[in-house]
């Protein structure tokens, strides 16, 4: 009698529903405050919920947003269907760049609050918010690359971080 061995694929074997991962990992902002805005280098940083004191890597203390949001690929931000800010609004000299990131601190703070209304992932794990007051941002992963497109997570130290990249989900990012 020979038996039969029945093989279960490890999970970071099996297919993944990108768009389901992304709206079941991100659900967690409907309804929280666009809290937060910044850059480092080419990435755009998006803070979302209450913000607390939290100490950098030099014991200095700041202040973070409960979720963050870490694009590295192209991305639009619209209000009331016309772009005001994309990628290129950063890949400019730091002095330009800059001025550009307090500039849309400044109209987040004018128009605080700012909520998240909605969010929704494409099967090339491409992100869409919909945020309050006609804003809209879309996040649109590089196909033709495996660098890292974008990545979401609680800001607490050692949270699991939610990674796209080359426009896949990073299977070791799953829960």
């Amino acid at each position: 009698m020979r038996l039969k061995v029945r093989t279960i694929p490890h999970k970071h074997h099996l297919m993944i529903d990108n768009q389901k991962a992304i709206k079941q990992r991100l659900s967690v902002l409907q309804g929280l405050e666009w809290s937060g805005v910044s850059r480092a280098a080419g990435m755009l940083t998006l803070g979302f919920g209450p913000r607390h004191e939290e100490k950098n890597f030099y014991g200095v203390p700041k202040q973070v947003s409960a979720w963050a949001l870490h694009i590295q690929c192209a991305w639009t931000l619209s209000e009331a269907g016309k772009s005001i800010a994309t990628e290129e609004s950063i890949a400019t000299p730091d002095e330009q760049a800059n001025a550009f990131i307090i500039s849309l601190q400044q109209l987040l703070a004018r128009r605080s609050p700012v909520i998240v209304e909605r969010v929704s992932g494409s099967s090339e794990c491409g992100l869409v918010i919909s945020l309050s007051q006609a804003f809209r941002l879309i996040v649109a992963p590089d196909v033709t690359s495996d660098a890292e497109d974008w990545r979401f997570f609680e800001s607490k130290r050692d949270a699991a971080h939610f990674i796209v990249e080359g426009a896949r989900i990073d299977p070791l990012s799953l829960p």
